[in-house]
């Protein structure tokens, strides 16, 4: 068989973990290769790398195995993902400032006076232990242009259209009757974004109260970049996850307490993630989708003085126990069983290659 065809199946196999068994491999598939092949077929490796990601986590047998390889990557991607995110804002665009500011206020809302009251240096800022997106906001008092609801937003839809923004929500704010449902007054939001900015915009009107105005705020848009960043290192680290669960998992394969001990250290520690998982996940999605307003990154339940963040040392030391239990235990070998028929069939077919 030719080396064209021997060195992709060789790279290819390297997705299974170190032995004898890649060799094996390599040479059963070599001599069924019918003729004229240069490279794999698609199915074929896809097929491959699906059978070596499972070998690499050993335990043939066992379907909790994979159960738990498959969280520890999901949670190993999000961990990843989050760190990489964290790391890349610090390189975004910064907030408008000085003249870039005054003139998108002016934009916004012409002829009122602005009352600028909350700014960050950096890209987040700790909200009472929270962990809250920076941004730049500010209100104005009511006027009569502004009580008209409807007019004044439609007006602004108008401006922002104009100005290359993108309106991607209006919604009511009003407080609603419990019985009824009815809206209590006409307050209304909108949201606006462009390649750069996120708005979020509400105009507060009650008839029967003398309080009212508008109250803008100005976030960064995450850039494609970031995403992209965000994305390809969750990735890499659901892939890491997996060969870090498959690594544990051989070398405790024939270590029962040891096992035992490991995978109920790794599961409390995933149980606890959870929440910061789930509400993370499904706020990148809608960050993903463009239709949540940025005002806080999807990693917070990871921050410790989060509403979640707490549980996240716990977490932690859990998931580093386990790791750690692996790591001291030194692997006990399989034991000693009859190769079979295969290992012979295999070391005929290598005599034969070596003699061609």
């Amino acid at each position: 068989m030719s080396r064209r065809l021997a060195t992709p199946y060789r790279l290819l196999l390297h997705v299974y973990p170190k032995g004898s068994r890649r060799g094996e491999l390599a040479d059963t598939l070599l001599m069924a290769a019918e003729a004229g092949h240069v490279r794999p077929g698609l199915v074929e490796t896809l097929n491959l790398l699906r059978q070596g990601m499972r070998a690499r986590l050993g335990r043939p047998l066992s379907r909790g195995v994979v159960v738990l390889a498959i969280f520890a990557s999901i949670f190993s991607g999000f961990l990843s993902a989050s760190l990489a995110n964290r790391i890349g804002w610090e390189a975004a665009p910064a907030l408008p400032s000085g003249a870039a500011r005054t003139q998108l206020a002016e934009m916004l809302t012409p002829g009122l006076s602005a009352r600028w009251y909350e700014r960050s240096d950096g890209p987040f800022r700790n909200n009472g232990g929270e962990t809250d997106a920076a941004s730049v906001s500010y209100s104005t008092d009511r006027t009569p242009a502004t009580e008209d609801v409807d007019a004044y937003l439609a007006g602004l839809q108008q401006r922002l259209e104009a100005a290359g923004w993108t309106v991607t929500d209006t919604y009511s704010t009003s407080p609603t009757d419990i019985e009824t449902g009815a809206r209590q007054n006409n307050s209304q939001a909108l949201t606006a974004r462009n390649d750069a900015l996120v708005l979020s915009f509400e105009d507060y009107f009650d008839a029967a109260s003398a309080e009212g105005g508008l109250i803008v705020s100005i976030y960064r848009a995450e850039p494609r970049w970031l995403t992209g960043s965000t994305l390809a290192v969750g990735l890499l680290g659901m892939l890491a996850g997996w060969l870090l669960a498959g690594w544990a998992s051989r070398r405790l394969e024939h270590r029962p307490l040891a096992a035992a001990l490991a995978a109920t250290a790794v599961i409390g520690g995933l149980v606890l993630l959870i929440p910061a998982w789930l509400l993370g996940s499904l706020q990148y999605l809608g960050t993903l989708s463009g239709t949540a307003v940025p005002d806080s990154p999807f990693w917070r339940g990871l921050v410790p003085t989060d509403e979640f963040g707490g549980m996240a040392y716990p977490a932690g030391a859990a998931i580093t126990a386990a790791i750690a239990v692996a790591a001291l235990c030194p692997p006990r070998p399989a034991p000693a069983t009859d190769p079979g028929p295969a290992s012979h069939l295999t070391h005929e077919a290598n005599l034969d290659q070596d003699q061609k």
